[in-house]
């Protein structure tokens, strides 16, 4: 079935020349092996018929007189996310030409179904290999500043290149007095922002001051399923991976996880159970039914206390008969209240305290508030899965449009439950699995 994919994309063009080469391979074929392996939306190499480029030279082609010279453009078109991974290891490889990028809408993308994985798939190839680290020494603005925009909101510590800890969103809250997470960070405008920053200099603390010492680590030789057992039983979002030296070699998340075991890359396919990943579990057995919900006109301070409910940091929006009509999220709630609210949002949503209205003087602040309910302040962009769904077909749902959760109806439609990515991957695990 065809999915719909709301919001943004990036589209990456290459501009390389046929006899173009990575290594011994041809660079387009080797730029296409490139976005398989590292599980890319889909990727398209155009041949021209004529062109030329910075030396000048004009390659054409015709009937009589066929140049093998010829200008190749490969095509990339993917979510946001994706590019951001895998663009500097592309502008890595790519010998010589012109490499853009711009943005673009995804109107409809059809996704396959989903791929398995061989067994000789380990963590070194699903990573990522281009992460930032800091030294103990690094200032904590410095280390925020790193995980700003970025997919992974943790950066290691190295020493010498081995990690000896690790930064994370929690660490900076708690440590690190940041006063709001890194997601919300992110959200707010850019003057808030300075002044958080500013007061993070002022501080002069380092990254040693606020650091997780002695990280929980992968090798990059491990297996997926040994990767996958590990971050669900230390309930971990991401792991720094080393090699047999011992020194950082990359990073992998439960979504590098998730994307490998429904985008497997092996032209020889096994099933996922001949490596440990169950992915014909059904959603009913990994959902979780309590779970915070309102109505569309439930008001803006009850929302705040269901969003605050659960680590889940969101809750579902069901009409009268108990159907998913939307979701409100934490960083549409801050997005959503005027300047003069927002300190009392922000320290409702870090302190899983209630969102207490102003007092009477302020009354006027509160009716120019850009939302009052839930209708106000959901978005409509859910993704929605039978408890009939199978895992495998429920995480490609959940990648499709990048969503944290997937909320979980009955055969009549009604809601059910939730799952989010921490669930599908706990359910990959085999029973009899660590």
């Amino acid at each position: 079935m065809a999915i719909e994919l709301a919001g943004k994309g990036k589209r990456v063009r290459i501009y390389l020349s046929e006899d173009d080469k990575v290594g011994h391979a041809s660079a387009p074929q080797a730029l296409l092996a490139f976005f398989r392996r590292n599980d890319a939306m889909g990727a398209t190499v155009l041949r021209g018929v004529a062109g030329f480029g910075a030396s000048g030279e004009l390659h054409t082609s015709n009937v009589v007189d066929i140049v093998q010279h010829l200008p190749v453009v490969v095509e990339w078109i993917d979510q946001v996310e994706a590019v951001e991974r895998l663009l500097p290891q592309i502008k890595a490889m790519v010998p010589r030409g012109l490499v853009t990028m711009d943005d673009t809408d995804i109107l409809l993308y059809e996704p396959h179904p989903v791929r398995d994985l061989q067994s000789a798939v380990t963590v070194a190839d699903v990573m990522s290999r281009e992460i930032e680290s800091a030294t103990r020494g690094t200032p904590v603005q410095q280390v925020v500043e790193k995980m700003l925009g970025k997919l992974y909101r943790a950066v290691p510590v190295v020493e010498s290149g081995a990690p000896v800890g690790i930064v994370t969103n929690t660490d900076l809250v708690k440590r690190g007095g940041l006063g709001v997470r890194l997601d919300l960070l992110a959200s707010l405008e850019k003057p808030e922002l300075h002044t958080v920053l500013a007061r993070l200099a002022q501080s002069n603390m380092v990254a040693a001051d606020v650091m997780t010492p002695s990280p929980v680590t992968v090798q990059s030789t491990a297996s997926l399923p040994d990767a996958a057992a590990l971050m669900s039983r230390r309930h971990l979002k991401r792991l720094p991976v080393v090699g047999e030296d011992g020194n950082l070699a990359g990073m992998v998340s439960r979504l590098d996880l998730l994307r490998a075991a429904a985008n497997g890359f092996a032209e020889k396919a096994v099933a996922p159970r001949d490596i440990g990943l169950a992915g014909d579990t059904p959603l009913s057995r990994v959902m979780r039914r309590d779970f915070p919900q309102v109505h569309p006109e439930t008001p803006l301070p009850e929302v705040f206390q269901a969003v605050i409910a659960t680590r889940l940091n969101r809750a579902l929006v069901v009409d009268s008969e108990h159907r998913v009509v939307g979701l409100v999220t934490d960083a549409e709630l801050l997005d959503r209240v005027t300047p003069s609210l927002r300190p009392g949002a922000l320290r409702a949503l870090m302190n899983r305290l209630p969102f207490v209205h102003p007092k009477l003087e302020n009354a006027e602040t509160v009716q120019h508030a850009r939302a009052h309910t839930a209708a106000e302040l959901m978005t409509t962009h859910v993704a929605v899965a039978r408890e009939s769904s199978l895992l495998r077909d429920a995480i490609a749902l959940m990648l499709d449009g990048s969503h944290k959760v997937l909320a979980v109806t009955d055969a009549e439609g009604h809601l059910v439950g939730i799952v989010d990515r921490a669930d599908l991957l706990h359910g990959l695990l085999p029973p009899s699995g660590p």
